[in-house]
């Protein structure tokens, strides 16, 4: 039985079939961190701030982790949104959202 298919396969010349996605969202950016660590951490740990901790803003961290104590967890919804925003927005809006401000308390 043969079978002629429609389509063909490059030649890959010793090319990875697979190269990294331009938009991966576990890769490390320049500043060294990962969006896609930090929506996990934002999604399952936020809060406790450890989003905010981990892209080293400290004092939005303890904002965060104060804000939940005292509203008794009510925020984490929030967290889990920006979560959720934070896998779906390209590297460039995260990197000038979280990580190139000046904001002591980057929220969305």
């Amino acid at each position: 039985m043969n079978q002629n298919n429609n389509y063909s396969t490059p030649n890959m010349g010793g090319q990875c079939p697979n190269p990294p996605q331009a938009n991966d969202v576990f890769a490390s950016d320049r500043y060294g961190k990962s969006r896609g660590v930090c929506a996990l951490l934002a999604i399952f740990l936020g809060g406790f701030g450890v989003q905010y901790f981990y892209l080293g803003k400290t004092t939005a961290g303890i904002i965060a982790l104060i804000g939940t104590w005292v509203l008794c967890g009510i925020p984490s919804i929030l967290w889990l949104i920006q979560g959720i925003l934070m896998f779906v927005m390209s590297p460039e809006d995260f990197e000038r959202k979280y990580e190139a401000t000046t904001s002591t308390f980057p929220l969305f």
